[in-house]
């Protein structure tokens, strides 16, 4: 007969007495449970070593092999203290090992209350990237602790806690960990299956999110409901607008991508516009591997000086995938960007002056969505600004010296009021134009717009405008955005005319809007319509002309058309049309500033003298 097991003991560990059979993971667990740190009701005394801590003890437990360094350190730390967190860097920089530990040991301790969803672009690139990294990671640690929760589901990419049991039916596929692709094809499908998701603990983890759309930034706003949220996006910078940007942009305080983040080349962290939200970026040359003594893949000094002597420093591919930098200039060929909406006032609430005021209304029309297209209406108004309040004396004094002098002009602004998308049923009993049409009448009769203050994108669409006149009214005013530009002078500054210096009209109208803003004259712009119009890049065409890239361009890049945009800048016209005047397109007597002469005009008359005077002279 076996002599009985010899009595557990007790040891003191963290300021608690724990049985000796208990498994040292267990107790790291318990001391996660409780929030790391805790302290006694009964004794006030306190225990526990801080979240921190018994997280990487947690995972050299289970993972020996793990290799410590400030980046994998930088990782978990900003991990547990922010809710949402984005992760720039180079390739190699072990992004996608950190967010998959991170991810297992947030899953293990809590796995009866916890929905972890990773993202990637493609099924295939899943298991390449992160869902790879994290089945690889639970098979090593069910061989080494095989009571750990997770019972991985290969075709599903899931691994959920509920077994398989021959007593009940059916599993809770809520628990755990899955893998989501957000493209099939060439088509973006997004997360709306998990929209609306409720878990006590919910967990965005996105892999190559530059690849990603804004789909996934919107995601995190509809998780972020669930009262115990992270998000958490990684992947090599290349766009501000792309979703790691967007999800990764500095602070409204720190300005913005356009504000001038530090790029000296060594490791960061700054607070991202998102409340309680972060960005890491790792930046190749600071590598804790720089000399490749770590023994494991992180990037080297000889990987970089590789692509080095292939790309040149001054590359793109160099600032994205070895420094992990977000590439410079991107602002510069861009119709509009964030910091100008921030600095001209653009997102501030109208102060109007008075009632009186013009109200606008706009459309952008799409049928059924065809090609992805949203059928936008919108209005906007414009009127004239109540000056600031004037409360120092010595200011009051000086206001009064300066009646009647410019500085205290009337300013007028338009405001956004707001933008809805137009429903449109498929139906055979009424025509989309139709209902398009009976949608706008409606909402112009709520808001008091007329028909001639009504403006819409008519292009290559005159059933629409068929419409209009025999349902509403031929007072409508359509707008051919496709059209040449007008006759009008481009700005105070560039004296030619629209027609010669924009490829189509509405480039023409992009621009419009963003004069505007930069006149200090908008107001009420919308964080997606923001977005939407800092998207798009303009190029150079024949003739030299410049013109904003094609709506196909700008889906494949972002996901989708800016149709909220095109909307927007077609009720600018509309204001114009009906007397808002672009500050910066005048002078301060209302009309179009003549050029002063400069030293290019010295050297253009010079030539010419030059060239006339070797000309040959021929009497008759």
């Amino acid at each position: 007969m076996a002599p009985p097991p010899p009595p557990a003991k007790r040891i003191l560990k963290y300021g608690l007495l724990w049985l000796t059979t208990v498994h040292p993971l267990q107790i790291e667990f318990d001391c996660i449970r409780k929030g790391g740190r805790w302290q006694s009701k009964s004794t006030g005394a306190w225990f526990g070593n801080g979240l921190i801590y018994h997280y990487k003890a947690a995972i050299s437990l289970i993972w020996p092999e793990i290799v410590w360094h400030k980046w994998n350190l930088l990782f978990m730390e900003k991990y547990l203290k922010h809710r949402t967190m984005a992760v720039i860097g180079p390739a190699s920089s072990g992004k996608t090992n950190s967010a998959a530990l991170c991810a297992l040991i947030d899953y293990y301790p809590f796995q009866s209350e916890t929905t972890i969803i990773c993202c990637s672009t493609t099924k295939e690139r899943l298991e390449d990237r992160i869902w790879g990294e994290i089945k690889s990671l639970h098979r090593r640690a069910k061989q080494r602790v095989p009571w750990l929760p997770g019972n991985l589901i290969e075709g599903r990419q899931r691994i959920i806690t509920d077994q398989r049991s021959e007593f009940f039916e059916g599993r809770d596929f809520r628990n755990g960990l899955v893998g989501v692709p957000c493209k099939k094809g060439e088509t973006y499908i997004g997360l709306g299956d998990f929209a609306g998701l409720k878990n006590k603990r919910v967990r965005l983890f996105g892999d190559e999110l530059s690849l990603l759309p804004r789909v996934f930034v919107d995601a995190i706003s509809n998780l972020d409901k669930n009262q115990d949220f992270k998000g958490v996006g990684l992947g090599n910078p290349k766009e501000t607008t792309d979703a790691l940007g967007v999800m990764a942009e500095p602070a409204s305080y720190l300005g913005g991508w356009d504000g001038g983040i530090d790029q000296t080349p060594e490791t960061k962290t700054w607070e991202t516009r998102r409340p309680l939200g972060i960005c890491i970026q790792y930046v190749g040359t600071d590598s804790p591997n720089i000399n490749g003594d770590l023994g494991i893949p992180l990037i080297t000094r000889e990987q970089i000086n590789r692509d080095v002597a292939f790309y040149g420093l001054d590359s793109q591919w160099f600032t994205m995938m070895n420094q992990g930098m977000m590439p410079k200039g991107q602002g510069s060929r861009r119709v509009l960007t964030r910091q100008k909406c921030l600095k001209f006032g653009a997102m501030e609430e109208p102060n109007w002056q008075g009632g009186q005021r013009t109200r606008i209304g706009f459309l952008d029309a799409a049928y059924r969505g065809v090609g992805g297209d949203r059928c936008v209406f919108g209005e906007l108004q414009f009127g004239y600004e109540t000056p600031e309040m004037i409360v120092d004396g010595a200011a009051i004094v000086q206001a009064i010296v300066n009646q009647g002098k410019e500085a205290n002009k009337r300013k007028q602004i338009m405001a956004l009021i707001d933008t809805s998308i137009v429903p449109i049923k498929d139906v055979d009993n009424e025509l989309p134009e139709d209902q398009i049409v009976k949608y706008v009448m409606n909402q112009c009769s709520l808001r008091g717009i007329p028909p001639e203050n009504f403006f819409f994108d008519a292009g290559m669409r005159s059933s629409l405008v068929s419409s209009f006149g025999r349902l509403w009214s031929p007072k409508v005013c359509p707008v051919d955005c496709g059209g040449k530009a007008s006759e009008r002078q481009v700005t105070e500054q560039i004296t030619m005319k629209c027609v010669d210096y924009y490829s189509k009209f509405v480039t023409e109208l992009w621009f419009s809007v963003a004069y505007v803003i930069e006149a200090g004259q908008f107001r009420g712009m919308t964080e997606e319509v923001m977005l939407e119009g800092c998207q798009r890049e303009w190029t150079r065409v024949g003739a030299n002309k410049i013109e904003v890239e094609p709506k196909e361009k700008m889906k494949l890049k972002t996901g989708r058309s800016p149709d909220l945009f095109d909307a927007l800048a077609v009720g600018v016209e509309g204001a114009r049309q009906r007397g808002f005047v672009i500050a910066a397109l005048i002078n301060h007597r209302g009309q179009s500033r003549r050029r002063e002469p400069d030293w290019r005009d010295e050297l253009r008359k010079r030539a010419a003298d030059a060239v006339k005077s070797t000309a040959l002279n021929h009497e008759a």
